[in-house]
Parts: structure tokens; C-alpha cells; sequence
């Protein structure tokens, strides 16, 4: 089975899997959505944007998010069998999702964006310009996909100590089209929040940020049980194995 068919093998298990367990995974949802529009509340509340106080409250929230998708794939270490606690869980699983981050963004801050206006100052036709930047996306690329299972290892694999980038590569190499499939959906639930900035006017804003906070929680629980079941498939997966005959558990 190829890596796309896989990962929505994996995806319809998830969906199927947080819908026949409400009571599961309700509260994770409520919570993503209310973290959600915690800025909203804030700007309703008269908080400025700029003001430090505003700035403060957003990382509070975006700490907590972190803290409800720790349960979440606390649940799903606990349905193979795992143990852990939730204190322990959170600053690890955050730490090394801080680590992943950095590392991607960094790819993108240094080669990226001054690649774009050397490139695009030298060659004035579009179509060559976009052509000749797209390697400078390789180094990003690798970063999301290959470094992208760290965060899960550090949290569901109790038996390694430390090593967790390469073990990360190790294991993407066992089916790097099933990972990039699910890097790249990591991404795009993460990239939605954008189409909110290009609203202006003020309460539409507010409305349409409410109305995309619900599937966006909805999805984000999503990738990550498939970020999860991905893991302890590539876990089990032999690394020789070329099989594309295997599917989902």
C-alpha cells in the first residue's frame, strides 16, 4: 500500500476511532476550541494586541493546547498497553516539539526568505525565479519529515535514552511517503489560521475565527492520533520492510 493510501487508512481508524469515543476525547475537543479563541476573548475583553499582557496570555494559551494534546496521546500509549503521567508527559512532549519546530523554521528563516530576494532581484521572470527557489525548501522539507516522529518518540518510547533524532530517522526511512503525508497534514491544520488574517473587518473576524475553530480542533485531534498510530506502525514495521501490502492495524 502506498504512503497515501495508508495514511488515509490511518486517518478514516482515527476519525471512526475519536467519533465512537466521545466521552474520550469531548473534553480535548472543547478545550482546543476555547484555546482557540482565547485571543478573541481577549481583544473582546479591550486586551491590545501589542501590549504585554496580550502576549502573555497567548503563550499561556498555546502552553495549554500543548497540554491537551499530551493527554490525548497519553490516551494512546495507554491503549497499547504504556504507562505514564501527564506531569511528566507535558514538558517533554513540548521541549522536543519546541526542538522540531526550531529546527524547521530555522531551515526556512536562513535559506528560504534570503533566497527569495536574491533570487528574485537577479531573475525577473517569475517562472524561472519560483523554479531556482524551490531547493532552498529541501532543508525545511527534511527537517518536517524526517525529524517529525522526535516529539513521540520522547514520550512513547520508554526504552530509549536521548538519541531521539536519529532514532526519528530511522524510523521515517521505514515509509517516508506515509510520514510526509502525515507531516504535510500536520502542516496545513497548522497553516489554516492564516486565511483569518486576510479578514479585516473586526467581528467578521472574531465570527469566522469561531466557526474555523471547530473542524481546526476537530482535525488537529485527528493528526494527532494518526501521528501516534503512525509511530507504532513504523515501530513494528521491519527496516527492510518494502511490503506495501501491509495496512493499518
Amino acid at each position: 500500500m502506498d504512503g497515501l493510501k495508508l495514511f488515509w487508512s490511518f486517518g478514516k481508524i482515527s476519525v471512526h476511532e475519536i467519533l465512537d469515543e466521545k466521552s474520550v476525547y469531548l473534553n480535548a475537543f472543547f478545550a482546543l476550541i476555547f484555546l482557540d479563541n482565547m485571543e478573541t476573548i481577549y481583544s473582546l475583553l479591550g486586551v491590545s494586541e501589542e501590549s504585554g499582557t496580550f502576549i502573555a496570555l497567548s503563550v499561556t494559551a498555546t502552553l495549554f493546547s500543548f497540554v491537551v494534546l499530551s493527554q490525548v496521546v497519553l490516551i494512546q500509549k495507554r491503549k497499547k498497553g504504556g504507562t505514564g503521567e501527564l506531569k511528566y508527559f507535558v514538558p517533554t512532549f513540548l521541549l522536543y516539539n519546541l526542538y522540531y519546530s526550531f529546527l524547521f523554521l530555522t531551515s526556512l528563516l536562513l535559506l528560504v526568505f534570503p533566497g527569495y530576494y536574491i533570487i528574485f532581484s537577479h531573475f525577473h521572470a517569475p517562472a524561472i525565479a519560483s523554479i531556482l527557489l524551490i531547493p532552498l525548501f529541501l532543508p525545511g522539507l527534511f527537517f518536517l519529515f524526517y525529524f517529525s516522529m522526535v516529539p513521540f518518540i520522547a514520550v512513547l518510547d520508554d526504552e530509549i535514552s536521548g538519541k531521539f533524532f536519529k532514532k526519528s530517522i530511522s524510523l521515517v526511512k521505514k515509509k517516508l511517503p506515509l510520514v510526509a503525508c502525515t507531516s504535510l497534514a500536520y502542516l496545513a491544520v497548522e497553516l489554516a489560521a492564516i486565511l483569518i488574517t486576510v479578514i479585516q473587518d473586526p467581528m467578521a473576524k472574531i465570527i469566522f475565527k469561531l466557526i474555523l475553530s471547530i473542524p481546526d480542533a476537530f482535525f488537529t485531534l485527528v493528526i494527532t492520533v494518526i501521528t501516534v498510530k503512525v509511530y507504532y506502525y513504523l515501530v513494528n514495521l521491519p527496516n527492510s520492510a518494502t511490503d506495501n501490502t501491509q495496512s493499518a492495524p
